[in-house]
Parts: C-alpha cells; structure tokens; sequence
C-alpha cells in the first residue's frame, strides 16, 4: 500500500475515532444536561402529586364531619367538604397538566383516580343523605375506606418520574425518600385520625378491634418518624430541616397524638367524647400541617440541589465542547504538520532512493538543509547518491574487465574462436540435452596436414597464418548452432547441432574441401594450398560421455592420417 493512501486511511480512522469518542462524550453530557433540564420539572410532578394526596388526605376531614353529622344536616360542613372538594379538583388538574406536558401528549394517568374519587364521593354523599341511624359501622367504614384507596393511586401516577428523578440526580435521592416517608406519615397519621370516624359519628365505645387499630397506626407512625429523623445526607443538619423536624415532634406528635389518646382514654373509661367528628377534624387536621411543612422543607432543598446539579452539568457541557474543539483543531493541525512536514519529505525521499535504485543519478535529492532528521536523512541521500555514482562507474569497470577475462578465458587467443575448456564445457551441455531429448550427439575432430613442415620451412608465423585462416574458414562454413574449437596445436573440434553419423561426415566433408580449395598467400608472396584430415565420431543413449565421443573421433582422425591424409574417417 502506497504511504500516501495508508497515511490517509490511518488520518481518516484517527479522526473517526477521536470524533467517536468525542461525540460519545459530548452525547453523554448532552444527556446529563438535558435530563438536569428536565428534573426540575419531573420535581414538580412529584410535588404536585404530593400535594394532591395532601389534598385528597385533606378531604377526608370534612368527610368525616359529613358523615358524623346529625339532622338537620349542618351547611357550613357541607360547604368545608365542598370547598375541601374543589381544592382536590384544583390540585389533580394541575397533576393532569404537568403530565401531559411531561409526555407531550395527553396524559391518561389520573383516569383510574378520578374514577375510584368519582365512586368515593358517590358514597360520601349516598351515605350522608341516610339519617344517622342507618348510616352504619359497615358503611361508614366502606366509605372511609375508599377515600382511603385514593391517595396511593395519587402517588402512584409519578413513580416512574420519581425514579427518573432519583436517577438523574443521586444525590437527592435520600432527600426523596424522606418527602415520600413524610407524605406517607400523613396518609397515615390521616388514618389514625379517621380510625375515630365511626366511634364518634355513632356515638359509641371503640371496640377492642379499633384499639388494636389504633395500636398499629401508632407504630407505624412512630416508624416513619424514626426513618425521617434518621441522619442520611447533608441536609438532615440544614436549620430548616432540623426546625421542621422539631416543630412535627412539638405539634403533631405531642397536641395531635395527644388528642387521640384523649378519645381514647374517654372511650375506656365510658365518658362521652365531648365531641363529634367535625369538631375532631378541627382540633385534629391542623396538628398534621408541620408534617407536610416538613415535606415542602425537603421538597425545596431537593429543588435546590437539582438547580445546582443542572447548572454544573451546563458547565460540564460547555467544558466538553471546548475540550472538543481543541482536541480537533490539535488533530487537524498535528496531522497537517506530520503530512507537511514527514510524509511529502518521505514520499521524496523515497523518489530519490527508487532513482537511486534504478541507476538515475540525474536529480539530486532537495531539502537537505533542513536542520531536522528529516534533512539528516535527505544530506544522507544526497552522500549515497554520490557515492553510489561513483559505484557504478566502477562497478562499469569491473564488469568490462570480468567480460574481457571471461572471454578471454574461452576464447584462444591465436584464433579467436572457442578453446578446448569452453568447448568441453558446451560440449557436456549438449550431451545432457541430447541425453533429455533422446537424439545423437557428433563430434568431429580434424587437425592441419604436414603442419610442422609449415612451421619448418615457412617459420612459425606462417604455421600461425594458417591457423588463423583455417579457424575462419571452418567458422564461415557452419551454420547457428554449431560450435568450433582449437583442441590444442593444429588440432579443431566442430560439434554440429543434433544429427546422425552420416550428417556429421557430410559436414565433414564440406569442410575438407573448404580447407583444400582455399589458397592462403603468406606475408613474402609465396602461396600455400593446405589440407586437414577428419575423424567423426557420434554417440547416442543414456550412457554417452563426452570423453568416449572424443576418444572415438580421435581413432578415426588416426585412420584418416594413415590412410593418406585430406580424407575422412568416422568409427568404426
């Protein structure tokens, strides 16, 4: 892969990464900022739900009186319930409101509320139209609890964005809790007090069975006190919490307890209450208000440290995205200086060093005062470049001088065709082939007639003169693919291409009679005709050698000399 393709692969899955990571990063905050947007809200539900089983916990006092009520029926409890009634009304149809923006469409939670408070109220007024004798501890108890059924449906309709809540915020979750355990005191210190509904509407003796009731509401009650007043985060040593804390023990836990145990006591000891359910309900309602004080003190603090948490996620927003941008614009110009500065300095370089590969010195490598490792590297270049230059003008030298030793070393030097080493060579690679191929190898061997008389009458640069001339004639004579050697003295090889006996003597032949007819003129006039005797001599199979061939011709040189010379002879 080329270094400018696998540069910008590896820059494209860098940055694809760094984005990826940013914008995991960026997303996260984004989340965590959106969601702290939205906690203020998704608080509010909660308030408004809290408020509205405040509100239905509310409306059972004036129910209560209602339903204790003799005849004629008293207006201004009548009006309390119904003023009791339209502030529920209010509290649910803001409940309804939020929730419907909360989900951006119109919100269906409230629809099994409001049908179990529609059923509810039905058999409030039902039961309070009947005159008080029929209006029995059966009854009164169905009613009652129905109402009581309401405020748990209340809740629930903002559990969900409760937890959201608790889940974007952990800090506040605690501080939930305890507004939730300060909602349920009261539905439950709301119970306590409407356990006293039937014995004061009748009138008659609480039963061992409303004792027992009793009895239960108090631990109850007494346990959610322990649970809220347990220490669980910074907030339980604020001054308002510990104020609000300490004005519920004064007010409910002393004058409203108080209260019930008056009735109480009354009721085992068959003195007549002195009161009936309305006037309960006056005494009794108003000594639960610290409880919700303490619910609206958490409430607030939990809205606070949302407002803190929110603006601290807006911070970290913005922080990221500023991190970001630098990380990028940092990736931008680091890969921007690396390509200036690394990679068009290598891709040239790299020109420079192919050139220098393929023997074109022409163009010197640029960039060498660069005072860096990049120009480190091009001065080298341009320090191999010259010395390569002078490598090659040498190593031109000494390839001429290997090829003049090696042709030299093949060639004789008198003749200038093949000596006898460079023939035996060839000639053994022929025979391998002719062996692989399956076909006949000849040799043919000749040698000058009465030489030495040539050397002794004309000196030995005549014989030299003839040597010469023979070699051309005899190398003029054959065609491609024929070899022809000096085997020593006077002494010629010829090793035709693959053929059989009767080729290699036509051959021969050819070459006898190119000898004989051609004059040789020597340097002081006078004209020589000299002849050559031949001996041929072929091989064939697997076992052929080359020594054999030769020593075959060589016979029948001896036979041709001594048969008269200027002939050929081939073995027998």
């Amino acid at each position: 892969m080329r270094l400018t393709r696998l540069f910008t692969i590896a820059s494209a899955v860098l940055a694809l990464l760094v984005c990826g990571m940013l914008g995991r990063l960026l997303w996260g905050e984004w989340e965590h900022y959106r969601a702290a947007g939205t906690g203020h809200h998704t608080l509010q539900l909660m308030q408004r739900a809290m408020v509205a089983a405040e509100k239905l916990s509310y409306e059972r006092g004036p129910v209560n009186a209602v339903l204790g009520d003799r005849m004629p029926a008293d207006p201004a409890r009548r009006a309390r319930l119904l003023r009791a009634r339209a502030d529920t009304d209010l509290a649910l149809d803001q409940l309804r409101q939020d929730l419907s923006q909360a989900s951006g469409q119109p919100s269906t939670a409230l629809a099994p509320l409001y049908d179990a408070l529609g059923a509810a109220r039905l058999t409030v007024d039902q039961l309070a139209a009947l005159p008080p004798a029929e209006r029995t501890p059966e009854r009164l108890d169905a009613a009652i609890e129905r109402m009581f059924q309401l405020v748990p449906l209340a809740l629930n309709t903002v559990t969900s964005y409760t937890r959201a809540s608790e889940q974007v915020y952990p800090r506040i979750a605690r501080i939930l809790m305890k507004a939730r355990l300060t909602v349920e005191l009261r539905e439950f210190a709301g119970r306590l007090g409407s356990a006293l509904t039937v014995p004061l509407a009748a009138p008659r003796p609480l039963t061992e069975a409303d004792h027992q009731r009793l009895q239960f509401l108090r631990g109850r009650i007494e346990q959610l006190r322990q649970l809220i007043k347990i220490p669980s985060s910074d907030i339980d040593s604020e001054p308002r919490v510990l104020a609000a804390v300490a004005r519920m023990d004064e007010v409910y836990f002393a004058a409203g307890q108080r209260l019930v145990a008056e009735v109480e006591q009354a009721s085992r000891a068959g003195r007549a209450y002195g009161m009936d359910t309305g006037q309960f309900a006056q005494r009794y309602v108003p000594c639960m208000a610290p409880i919700l004080a303490l619910r609206d003190v958490l409430l607030q603090e939990a809205q606070t440290q949302a407002l803190q948490d929110y603006e601290a996620a807006r911070r970290e927003l913005v922080l990221a995205l500023l991190v970001g941008a630098a990380i990028l614009l940092a990736l931008t110009l680091l890969l921007a200086i690396v390509r200036r500065r690394v990679v068009v300095p290598l891709l040239r370089a790299t020109r420079a060093v192919v050139r220098l590969g393929n023997g074109d010195f022409s163009m010197p490598p640029s960039g060498a005062r660069r005072d860096d490792e990049i120009g480190d590297m091009l001065r080298a270049l341009a320090t191999l470049r010259a010395n390569s230059m002078d490598r090659q003008r040498l190593e031109q030298e000494r390839v001429r001088l290997i090829e003049e030793l090696k042709l030299r070393a093949d060639t004789d030097y008198l003749t200038g065709i093949l000596n006898r080493r460079a023939f035996t060579a060839a000639g053994n690679l022929r025979l391998r082939g002719a062996r692989e191929q399956d076909e006949s190898l000849a040799v043919i061997l000749f040698d000058v007639d009465h030489f030495k008389s040539v050397n002794d009458s004309y000196g030995h640069d005549a014989g030299d003169q003839v040597l010469i001339r023979i070699a051309e004639v005899v190398r003029d004579s054959l065609r491609d693919g024929e070899i022809v050697a000096r085997y020593g003295g006077e002494e010629f090889v010829v090793m035709p291409t693959y053929c059989g006996l009767e080729a290699a003597r036509a051959l021969a032949e050819r070459l006898r009679a190119a000898i004989s007819h051609e004059p040789l003129t020597l340097a002081d006039g006078h004209i020589l005709r000299v002849t050559a005797s031949f001996g041929v001599a072929v091989a064939h199979g697997p076992h052929a050698a080359l020594d054999d061939l030769f020593h075959a011709a060589d016979l029948a040189l001896y036979r041709a000399k001594r048969n008269g010379r200027n002939r050929v002879e081939s073995q027998v």
